[in-house]
């Protein structure tokens, strides 16, 4: 088959899809268009026989109702029938009044059915009266108590006419496209044609040695036309150049997946120090700006030079150190070099492990902290058990003070270690947060009222200053605990006839609560330690009553896991506020 023949029937084709798929939509969107305007009219009709019939009730004979529905039928040219709401059909303008025994009830047709249960309907069916297709129209009137239906009905011939005279259209539409399809074809094949046999004479030249023409793909071999005999002549040379570019690209990919994979910094040099080579990674890790063909005494890391130095006579160097950034941090580098036996070039890699050193402090300081909390009240524990063992189970009164004493630091280590889980849960993603839409004056509300008799007995005034209506898609549980812990915090340092406030406003799409309380406050260098676990200030620790110090702990990692952030604002003796943000939804 030759190219002109390929065109045509690929343009006879994409045109017959593209017609067929036109006449489909048309013919839809035609007759749904079609349907609705005759509906519309019915719609019209029968809401003008409704006002007639509110006008002048229909309390005269079923014959002159017969004489008023037939004047209307044949003013509009439509069929019209009255049906009661039983179903019963009181008149149709095509049968007499005598003949309507015969039919049956219309409670089942989907028109009337729709129409008494919404008040309208309509629906297109074969009549079985007409004896032909049928666009029917109900409109429930309420004008008498007894209530009915008014169906106005039209034939479906003027769709069936639009829908025939789209199809004659689109034969005529099929016919010129033909014509269109053989011109473009055998214009364009011709044109192609041309153009295929100049190429292949190029491909020849290619084949014979001349590389002067690039950018030229394999075509299919199997082909019979020009094309094919192109293409067998180019698959000479660009075989034997594809199986070594692939190779060369294959191992490209392999060498970059291994230094994109190992997170690590590479720099490769030659024997004088030379810079041949560098990853993306140890420009970051040692903050240094493009390197290659400099000498590694160009860097200023003396740690560097040293390394080279010693690797070049050893063979190997191995070295952790400490790297000072433009923002004063310390970052920790351990760096290996080692030289390759083929090419005698030195490999250096560097690995950052600050985060890891970070780790294992934080490691060691929640150990003793933890530690140092828990030593406290079991110390007491222990002195008041060991007190009573000896001799003060005798006095009731000593007795019921030692073991108040137990009791409360057993409590306390019991809130110490419920908390570490729960924080242990929070950090670690095993606590399920459960988003909804939820009112945020009404949780805070709810607060406010079970802490009021908290706040009489200590004679301090709680107050709230909300904004209405503001919603967020949140974990309602976590954001109480949030402002449970805050509110707990407020009552500890707050003395007697001060003002506990609760402030909600909007800070952009954010909602904004701030616990504000009249206590001692804090300093600015504990502000920035206060959401730490077991950091308690200098007068709190004074204080064995105000709580272990991971209450601010967990606000800060529930409000990390709910997408808002956490602070304080506090001076010296003037009271804190401390607040956090949620998203609006």
């Amino acid at each position: 088959m030759g190219i002109r023949s390929r065109i045509f029937f690929i343009i006879l084709s994409c045109l017959f899809i593209g017609i067929s798929l036109a006449f489909v939509v048309a013919e839809r969107d035609l007759s749904e268009g079609l349907q609705e305007q005759i509906e519309n009219e019915l719609s019209k009709q029968a809401k003008i026989l409704r006002q007639s019939f509110s006008h002048h009730p229909l309390n005269f004979s079923p014959n002159t109702l017969k004489s008023e529905i037939d004047n209307y039928s044949q003013s509009s040219g439509a069929r019209i029938t009255i049906i009661a709401i039983n179903g019963e059909v009181l008149v149709d303008s095509e049968l007499d009044n005598q003949d309507l025994k015969v039919l049956d009830n219309h409670a089942n047709r989907p028109e009337v059915a729709a129409a008494i249960t919404n008040g309208v309907g309509s629906s297109k069916r074969f009549s079985n009266t007409t004896q032909q297709e049928m666009l029917y129209f109900a409109l429930l009137d309420r004008s008498s108590e007894e209530g009915k239906i008014i169906r106005i009905s039209v034939p479906n011939e003027y769709l069936e006419k639009s829908i025939a005279s789209l199809d004659n259209s689109v034969t005529l539409i099929v016919v010129v496209a033909l014509i269109v399809a053989i011109l473009a074809s055998f214009i364009s094949g011709n044109y192609i044609r041309e153009s295929l046999m100049d190429l292949e004479r190029v491909a020849s030249a290619i084949s014979q040695g001349s590389y002067e023409r690039k950018g030229l793909k394999s075509l299919p071999l199997k082909r019979s036309d020009e094309i094919g005999s192109m293409a067998r002549n180019i698959s000479t040379i660009s075989s034997n150049l594809k199986h070594q570019i692939s190779l060369i690209a294959k191992q490209r990919d392999q060498f970059g997946l291994v230094l994109d994979g190992l997170g690590d910094g590479i720099m490769v040099l030659d024997k004088s120090g030379k810079i041949n080579f560098r990853n993306h990674q140890i420009m970051q890790i040692l903050g240094l700006k493009e390197i290659i063909n400099k000498s590694i005494h160009d860097i200023e890391l003396p740690v560097l030079s040293n390394m080279f130095k010693q690797a070049l006579k050893k063979g190997q160097s191995n070295s952790e150190f400490e790297l000072e950034t433009l923002n004063d941090d310390t970052r920790w580098i351990l760096a290996s070099m080692n030289k390759a036996k083929g090419t005698q070039e030195l490999i250096l890699v560097v690995h950052e492990t600050t985060q890891l050193r970070r780790m294992d402090s934080m490691r060691r300081d929640f150990i003793s902290n933890l530690s140092h909390e828990l030593r406290t009240p079991v110390s007491v524990i222990k002195a008041n058990s060991e007190t009573l063992l000896d001799g003060a189970l005798e006095n009731q009164k000593d007795a019921r003070i030692f073991s108040k004493a137990i009791l409360h630091n057993a409590d306390r280590l019991s809130t110490m270690v419920t908390s570490l889980i729960d924080l242990s849960r929070i950090e670690y993603g095993e606590l399920k947060f459960i988003n909804k839409n939820i009112v945020l004056n009404q949780i805070i509300e709810s607060i406010v009222l079970s802490y009021q008799n908290k706040a009489k007995k200590k004679n301090i005034n709680l107050v709230f200053e909300g904004q209405s209506e503001l919603v967020v898609n949140s974990d309602a549980s976590a954001i109480e605990r949030v402002i449970n812990n805050l509110l707990d915090n407020a009552f500890k340092y707050s003395p007697s006839n001060s003002t506990i406030k609760i402030k909600l406003k909007t800070q952009g799409k954010l909602a904004r609560i701030s616990v504000i309380d009249q206590g001692e406050g804090i300093t600015e260098a504990d502000q920035e330690l206060v959401f730490k676990r077991f950091f308690r200030t200098a007068s709190a620790r004074a204080n064995m009553q105000k709580g272990s110090g991971l209450g601010l702990a967990i606000v800060k990692n529930l409000v990390n896991n709910l997408h808002g952030e956490v602070g304080v604002v506090s001076t010296k003796e003037s009271g804190s506020e401390f607040w956090f943000t949620i998203p609006i939804k």
